[in-house]
């Protein structure tokens, strides 16, 4: 059985744009969109949500043409970092049906503007630029978080002492900054007009009523209700990260023939995507057997993007839980169940082994040893899974270093015949693709698997990208 497994990098052999940059720059693009001061006036004054919005919206839209508004595919990439990828995009697919009309341009800035977790990456985005990097960031915060809650919880306050609430005092100026981009503290005091006069108050930070239990700033810093807002904000940015997906990613149809042209590949016949696209069913074969192991773009979107494990006992102790990739596969019911078919298969085979060794070492007949012994032998030649697993876009970063260790414990007691390719894009991903496995596995395991030829590297198969001919599309 042949099996792909894939990851971004497949994505971005496809020409397509997913990477983290990629999203970026298309939402800031989006962001920083002019649609004139009645849209700015709504933004200016609070909107509780988004059907409100919409309310608004559609009130200007019969002052305006809305075309002049629309943003194309040019627009949306203008600024992209990667000019020549982008290039090449519009070379492989039909862009033209990639349209932002103003009505999402409006919902899309009006969920920019408000999320947190958007506004620290935009603020952070010379040092991310992976979407590896991007889990390191949300656990940074959560770590900041969670430090932040034994400092508040180990202070004793008097409360009646306004003074002592101010958490400048407590925390450092940096991880407040941090916080606040989730609106965790308020400032109080500066100049302040009384009458005719300008007084100076000194400036204190408090921690935001909202975030307090009962939200009242007497009864203290709620770990849980924070926690719960950055939770609630992350699955936001999911939204607005689906939204990138279906109206850009999965409008963008190819205007030629994708074909695979290296002489050793074997078209699969299973896929495990972790992937949120669906690039090899639209350009190859849409009837193909594919669980997608972190959820999958849609109306019905259940997309898994958080962080691999709580590592700090602080971020244990206040159950961060939520932002963790196992459970979100729980939670959002993704198809998360990775080899478990062979693993079973697996412990199955041994105890049937076990059982029949001992019946084998039992004192009867010898017609019916003979028959046992047979049926031993036959379960002991049956162990072999016969399974080629080809590895194409995956990062091997330690984020999924479960799949990764089950993958190679398939042939843990003995070579079951699991054999597997990892495809890289250059020497340099080579490198790090090797070093990624190496701080997973045992060096020992990995020499074995290398020494044994059931590991290979490979550079990525060569995609031709055939022009489709007018017979074929007339």
């Amino acid at each position: 059985m042949n099996i792909l497994i894939v990851g971004n990098g497949f994505d971005l052999s496809h020409y397509l744009p997913t990477k983290y940059d990629h999203f970026m720059d298309v939402m800031k693009a989006i962001e920083v969109k002019d649609l004139g001061e009645p849209i700015k006036e709504v933004f200016n004054n609070k909107v509780e949500d988004v059907p409100t919005l919409l309310l608004k919206v559609f009130e200007i839209k019969k002052a305006i043409n809305e075309k002049t508004y629309e943003m194309n595919f040019d627009d949306l990439f203008k600024k992209s970092r990667e000019k020549s990828f982008i290039e090449k995009t519009k070379e492989i697919y039909e862009i033209n049906k990639v349209k932002i009309s103003f009505e999402q341009i409006v919902k899309i800035q009006y969920q920019l503007k408000k999320n947190g977790w958007y506004q620290y990456f935009k603020n952070h985005v010379e040092k991310i630029t992976t979407w590896i990097d991007f889990e390191q960031k949300i656990e940074e915060v959560l770590v900041i978080l969670a430090t932040s809650v034994v400092k508040l919880e180990n202070t004793e306050i008097d409360r009646y002492d306004y003074r002592q609430l101010d958490v400048s005092n407590l925390l450092s100026q940096k991880n407040i900054n941090t916080l606040n981009f989730f609106g965790f503290s308020e400032n109080v005091g500066g100049n302040i007009r009384l009458g005719t006069r300008i007084q100076a108050i000194p400036l204190q930070t408090y921690v935001n009523p909202r975030f307090c239990h009962g939200k009242n700033i007497d009864n203290g810093f709620s770990a849980t209700a924070f926690l719960d807002f950055l939770h609630q904000e992350l699955e936001e940015f999911i939204q607005i990260f689906n939204s990138y997906l279906e109206l850009i990613i999965d409008k963008l149809s190819s205007t030629c023939e994708f074909a695979i042209k290296t002489d050793e590949w074997i078209y699969p016949d299973k896929i495990f995507s972790f992937n949120y696209t669906n690039t090899y069913q639209k350009n190859y074969d849409s009837s193909i057997d594919t669980d997608y192991l972190h959820g999958s773009f849609g109306t019905k979107q259940n997309i898994v993007l958080g962080i691999s494990e709580l590592h700090d006992d602080s971020l244990k102790k206040i159950k961060a839980y939520g932002f963790t990739k196992y459970h979100q596969k729980l939670f959002k019911d993704t198809q998360y169940l990775f080899l478990d078919k062979f693993k079973k298969k697996i412990q199955q085979d041994k105890k049937d082994i076990e059982e029949l060794k001992r019946k084998v070492m039992m004192p009867l007949q010898s017609a019916f040893v003979k028959s046992v012994q047979s049926q031993l032998n036959e379960k002991m030649n049956s162990q072999c899974l016969d399974l080629n697993f080809y590895i194409w876009g995956h990062s091997l970063d330690v984020s999924d270093k479960d799949y990764i260790l089950d993958l190679f414990s398939l042939n843990d007691d003995m070579d079951r015949n699991v054999r597997i390719t990892i495809y890289y894009f250059d020497k340099n991903a080579k490198f790090t693709l090797l070093n990624n496995l190496l701080s997973i596995l045992d060096k020992d395991k990995v020499e074995q698997w290398m020494k044994n030829k059931w590991l290979q590297f490979k550079p990525n198969p060569e995609i031709k990208f055939d022009e489709i001919s007018s017979e074929k599309t007339a």
